[in-house]
């Protein structure tokens, strides 16, 4: 969640100290790169100013994700946003939360779709039993096989880290849930410590993970109202299109929330915008449909990062240029990386290149295809899969 001034402050940010880009990540916070050392305390101010550093020491674990959706509809079955709001308030005053691996995630599901693809350290998500809402409670990507009450949440989050903090000292492990989870004993503990909030839940699985990046116009709970879910090519906004969507959105009171595909949402836009406020995203190069060419790609920092043997940038634009003009084709994804980490790529994706010394290595569909080959020949294999997967979609 982000204000219109936050993301104002962040381009301007931007625009002065780093490469005039901000980028959005895989866990829906932001980054700026090429960053000079003698600039950085001027950043820092900048960012305290805007809001974004509540509590310094505790910066790094304030990792709480939820439905980028929620309060806005998409079939949400309740409103995540007081839990996530009360979840970081209580990290923040809590000195024993700082000790948290810098990755440890929370997440709060609300119901309905969702669009995360990580299997966070801790997470909830809301279920219905007898006509009354319950959280199912999962460590480490595993269903508990217990539930939390709704009253109960916060707090059980909140002790589960404390726990997962005292049995790695215990244990000699990292604190992270995933690794606990995979031990017995220290997951027995983990789940003996949590026991006064636990009771019995059904061990079905309703999550509805969603594959597909959303784009285009979504309706809201609120009549007369819609979301605008525009690309942003590489997640990757100027710090001019970053002005644009503040301006929108403070113009018309809109709601901004910051997605896990590396994308933006612009909430509760009243319907008898939508036309000036598509015209004006499209005059910055963001569109609202879904022939940009960019649906599906994603790369990770290329030559912003030390470790990357390509300009994988450049060539996924390139690969985004070549289908410019098709509308996109449900399922379908790419994944473009500098190194073989594969940092900040998504799972799953339908094609894997991975810059090597010599060129690319390439897999479709989970299947390894070739090791070392050119740009031009996986751009045509990457092409050539996309052609197999069936008929396109219309555009929006």
């Amino acid at each position: 969640m982000i204000v219109p001034s936050q993301l104002s402050a962040i381009a301007e940010l931007s625009a002065a100290f780093s490469d005039a880009h901000v980028e959005i990540t895989s866990r829906s916070n932001l980054q700026m790169r090429a960053i000079l050392n003698k600039n950085l305390n001027y950043l820092r101010r900048g960012l305290d100013s805007a809001g974004f550093l509540p509590s310094s020491s505790h910066d790094r674990v304030r990792n709480v994700v939820t439905n980028p959706f929620a309060g806005l509809g998409f079939d949400e079955i309740l409103d995540s946003r007081p839990f996530v709001r009360e979840l970081d308030s209580r990290i923040t005053k809590d000195p024993e939360m700082a000790g948290l691996p810098p990755k440890f995630s929370f997440a709060i599901d609300s119901g309905g779709s969702w669009f995360s693809h990580e299997n966070d350290d801790l997470a909830l998500r809301v279920i219905t039993v007898d006509n009354s809402h319950l959280f199912r409670l999962s460590i480490g990507g595993i269903f508990s096989g217990f539930g939390v009450t709704i009253e109960k949440a916060v707090d059980c989050l909140l002790e589960a880290a404390q726990v997962c903090l005292y049995i790695s000292k215990k244990f000699d492990v990292p604190a992270r849930a995933r690794k606990i989870a995979s031990m017995p004993q220290a997951m027995n503990h983990l789940l003996s410590e949590l026991s006064h909030f636990l009771v019995d839940c059904p061990s079905s699985n309703d999550c509805k993970s969603v594959a597909e990046v959303p784009l285009g116009v979504y309706l809201t709970k609120q009549a007369g109202f819609v979301n605008l879910v525009p690309s942003v090519p590489l997640g990757r906004l100027t710090s001019a299109q970053a002005q644009c969507i503040a301006s929108i959105a403070t113009e018309w009171d809109g709601d901004l929330r910051l997605a896990p595909w590396r994308g933006i949402i612009i909430g509760s836009i009243p319907e008898c915008a939508i036309r000036r406020v598509a015209a004006r995203l499209q005059a910055t190069g963001l569109s609202l449909d879904n022939r940009s060419g960019y649906g599906g790609v994603f790369v990770c920092a290329g030559t912003g990062c030390d470790a990357s043997l390509a300009d994988v940038r450049n060539d996924a634009s390139l690969l985004a240029h070549l289908l410019s003009g098709q509308a996109g084709k449900p399922g379908w994804t790419v994944n473009i990386s500098g190194c073989e980490k594969q940092c900040a790529m998504r799972n799953g994706a339908t094609a894997e290149l991975v810059a090597t010394f010599s060129g690319y290595d390439l897999r479709i569909g989970g299947r390894f295809i070739a090791s070392n080959c050119s740009r031009e020949s996986a751009m045509d294999a990457v092409l050539a899969s996309r052609s197999e997967m069936g008929s396109e979609v219309s555009s929006r």
